[in-house]
């Protein structure tokens, strides 16, 4: 669940994500009624007519709601001042579901509204699943639950609450805002006593006799202007905006700090139930003020008008009952198009604490026929609440596709991207190996055939986000590393090394960049007696044109990658409003390290408990706190041999350091001639003609490839008195017979239900040695005999213009001290040394390129 795949657990709500914290703040500001239309299904007419009734029958009066109202607005003295709200919010909008049933037009008498209720939760936490690894245990103020659920809450002994129970969450934030002085107004509005701050007892002994002002239809009504800055609730002449949450103020410090937290419920709620969600629901009080909120893949959508509970009370009640008559649909049921099983069906036994049982219908490419698949184990789950937000299960099907174990994964695909299955039908088709053998695929569902069509305009130009689709891809199941490298971390370098293979080969080879390395999707199997490792998810990867650049415009709004394994680079690009960098072989290889830097720390097993501690605790500076801390975590590792050099492994690791030592400097080296050929480029005349084959931007000419690296790892692992050679043999000594995994041929057709005897594919036979032992052994490509270069042939020397050709790259200049004599060798014009790194640069052609483009 994690996105290092690694088991890290904290109490602490900073351990919300940085992406999650990035996404809120790029929520969406829509009017009120375009929320509550397209959520609640309550359209501007609806909430007036309801609030007019709720007016009419004096819901304001009743003995319930009128004590509770005046408990909530008293505010006690107390540090956590909003504790004092929770039960008195609850009380109201219990009685004011109870009174809708028998009243108000349109609203049911049985379910759902019978089903449905608001109970307190704080103090207590949600109970986590065991699988839920990375977020912290939390505490939403009130909830929404099914009745049946409410006596769990009950008794002498109560029970904590599960996500898998709650519809949607409401949180509350108070200050030292006089609401009394509010209810006072309104109370003499209706004609009613006021109440005494102090005693609260009523303050007259005769009840005002002020006509009661009605609430019709045709009566003030919401400023639905957008452009409008503060507003929200009725336009009042005894009130100012003191009682307004303007979006001025929903941008102080204060408030996006709390907002980490209500994007962690949904969060929680969307992860812990293995993709039965496809959207969450929230509710935020500041003070009385309320704001709705709505979470799914494509991004959050609040409302940029606001209601006062005290002022606007009628429709705050019409907008709770709205959420009290949703059905499962609105609580963020997946689309029927994945159905659950006969025995659970929906609504009443929605939501179900996983997909298991539920089952659809794809279509098998080859022979054309319609298959059943149903959803048997839940593997994983995603930890995230925008984007892919991918989930995978053990499968069933009602005919034979396999010979082997299957597995499908759903995820959420933005629609502009090529899909998973074409891309690698591209790589199969030029040879590449290690990759995972799909067999079916189909589109589910589109967002925008939901509530999103009404958010917004999809036919607009200016759409503000991104349209996706559920997609579903069935592929042979393989084994996780993590258990692999628990019991051999040796093996991390035979991975390495046959994935810079398949890297390499999807680059030069098929034209094709995978873009988001990391430990989950890395998988392996045996085949024939030898480990095989795979690369899945190539649902980022894009195709590229033989110089490197995209075939296509991107249209992704977030960068691509895995957090604790993206490229520096790309990261820092992340942070900063800057040109975006184009993504390149080279951070793929960088991910890669890693990978297999990150797998060495957190895979083997440690039973030092204060070790164990200390290691966990590092990684997570790999994937918490702000993306500008992992940035400046993965900068010091390129940037500080010294850095490289303190980084702690557990004892089944450490005799592996030299090899990442000399990987690290590989990257670390290149990284720092780059940036020297850059300052000498800036001392030439930039009209002069530059060899193109010396600004080699894909691999920093040359000196970050596929061969650099496996010879750095060849020469470490030659010092701790290993080969991959011998490594390969000792693992293999270890198998037996029945560890062998059966593959299909290529040939060979999925549905046919005869089973053959595996052989392997043409594949495989060109991975492995010409000439193979008895005793089997993994095929390692020697890489010191390699001839094979790693960049493509480069077109003739031509003039160009060097702010064209060079992207702004990573890495801040280095001081002239920490500059050796060896790294400025070999830099000067024309030169072909081994040059790689990067930093920002300005030149001269570049400063005139922006200011024509100006």
């Amino acid at each position: 669940m994690t996105t290092g795949g690694l088991w890290i657990s904290s109490h602490k709500k900073e351990v919300v994500h940085p992406y999650v914290r990035q996404d809120l703040s790029e929520t969406k500001y829509i009017s009120l009624y375009a929320w509550t239309q397209a959520v609640l299904g309550l359209s501007e007419k609806d909430i007036e007519e309801r609030a007019a009734h709720i007016q009419r029958l004096r819901w304001f009066e009743d003995p319930i709601i009128r004590d509770a109202l005046i408990t909530f607005c008293a505010t006690p003295p107390d540090a956590r001042r909003e504790v004092g709200r929770y039960q008195p919010f609850a009380d109201i909008a219990n009685r004011a579901f109870d009174l809708a049933k028998r009243h108000l037009p349109g609203v049911p008498e049985s379910y759902p509204i019978d089903d449905i209720c608001v109970v307190r939760n704080d103090p207590k936490h949600i109970q986590r699943i065991p699988e839920h690894e990375l977020g912290a245990e939390r505490s939403p103020d009130l909830l929404f639950i099914r009745g049946a659920n409410k006596g769990k809450l009950e008794g002498d002994k109560p029970e904590r609450l599960r996500w898998v129970d709650i519809f949607a969450w409401l949180e509350f934030k108070a200050s030292t805002k006089d609401l009394m002085t509010t209810f006072n107004r309104e109370s003499k509005e209706y004609g009613m006593r006021k109440i005494d701050e102090e005693t609260l007892e009523s303050r007259d002994t005769t009840p005002d006799t002020t006509p009661l002002k009605l609430l019709t239809a045709a009566g003030p009504t919401l400023e639905t202007d957008a452009s409008s800055t503060s507003l929200v609730g009725f336009k009042r002449s005894r009130g100012g905006t003191d009682d307004i949450l303007t979006n001025a103020k929903m941008t102080t410090l204060a408030l996006a700090q709390k907002k980490r937290a209500w994007g962690g419920y949904a969060l929680d709620t969307a992860a812990c139930t293995y993709g039965t969600r496809s959207s969450c629901l929230g509710i935020v009080f500041d003070n009385d003020v309320m704001s709705p909120w709505y979470y799914d893949a494509a991004g959050y959508v609040s409302v940029n008008q606001n209601l006062s509970l005290v002022s606007d009370f009628p429709k705050v009640m019409a907008i709770l009952v709205g959420f009290a008559c949703l059905g499962h649909e609105k609580w963020g049921a997946i689309p029927a198009v994945i159905s659950p099983p006969a025995s659970a069906p929906y609504p009443t036994h929605f939501p179900p604490e996983s997909l298991k049982d539920h089952s659809f219908d794809m279509v098998h490419p080859n022979s054309k026929r319609k298959v059943r698949v149903t959803l048997t184990k839940s593997l994983f789950t995603q930890y995230n609440l925008v984007g892919r937000r991918t989930f995978l299960y053990d499968i069933e099907t009602n005919t034979v596709i396999s010979k082997t174990p299957l597995v499908v994964k759903i995820s959420y695909q933005v629609v502009t991207r090529k899909a998973e299955h074409v891309v690698l039908k591209l790589a199969k088709k030029a040879k590449v190996g290690h990759l995972p053998e799909v067999h079916m695929w189909g589109d589910l569902w589109k967002m925008s055939e939901g509530i999103r069509q009404t958010f917004y305009d999809l036919s607009s130009k200016t759409a503000t986000f991104e349209d996706r689709v559920l997609r579903a891809l069935v592929y042979t199941k393989y084994l996780p590393i993590k258990e692999l490298f628990s019991k051999s971390p040796d093996l991390i370098f035979v991975m390495a090394d046959q994935i810079l293979d398949c890297l390499h080969d999807l680059r030069y080879k098929a034209r094709i960049l995978h873009r988001d390395i990391s430990c989950n999707n890395i998988m392996y199997e045996i085949r024939d007696g030898r480990l095989y490792f795979i690369l899945i998810d190539f649902d980022m990867a894009t195709v590229v044109t033989s110089t490197g650049e995209p075939s296509a415009q991107v249209s992704a709004k977030h960068r691509t990658g895995t957090l604790p394994f993206m490229a520096f680079e790309l990261l820092r690009d992340t942070t900063n409003d800057v040109a975006r960098v184009k993504h390149r072989l080279r951070h793929d290889l960088e991910s890669l390290l890693y990978v297999s830097c990150w797998s060495n720390i957190s895979m083997p097993v440690v039973e030092d408990k204060a070790l164990k501690s200390t290691l966990l605790k590092y990684l997570r500076t790999w994937e918490a706190d702000t993306l500008e801390s992992v940035a400046s975590v993965k900068l010091s590792l390129l940037r500080d041999r010294d850095k490289v050099a303190a980084l702690s492994y557990p004892p089944a690791g450490e005799h592996l350091r030299p090899v990442f030592d000399r990987w690290f400097k590989v990257f670390r080296r290149g990284y720092n001639r780059w940036s020297n050929l850059l300052d000498d480029l800036e001392d030439e005349d930039l009209e002069d003609e530059i060899p193109e084959s010396d600004l080699d931007i894909e691999t920093l000419n040359g000196t970050i490839s596929r061969d650099t690296i496996k010879k750095a790892i060849a020469g470490g692992l030659a010092i701790a008195g290993l080969s991959l050679d011998t490594i390969a043999r000792r693992y293999i000594a270890t198998l037996n017979p029945s560890d062998s995994q059966h593959v299909d041929s290529e040939d060979s057709r999925d549905d046919k239900p005869v089973m053959k005897t595996a052989r392997p594919t043409r594949r495989m036979q060109s991975d492995a040695p010409k000439k193979t032992p008895r005793s089997p052994k993994i095929a390692v490509a020697n890489s010191t005999s390699r001839k094979q270069r790693d960049t493509t042939k480069k077109p003739a020397t031509e003039k160009f213009n060097t702010a064209k050709k060079l992207e702004q790259t990573a890495l801040p200049k280095q001081a002239d001290a920490a500059r050796t004599p060896r790294d400025r060798k070999g830099t000067t014009k024309g030169s072909k040394s081994n040059v790689v790194a990067t930093r920002t640069m300005t030149t001269r052609s570049m400063v005139k390129s922006v200011s024509s483009k100006a």
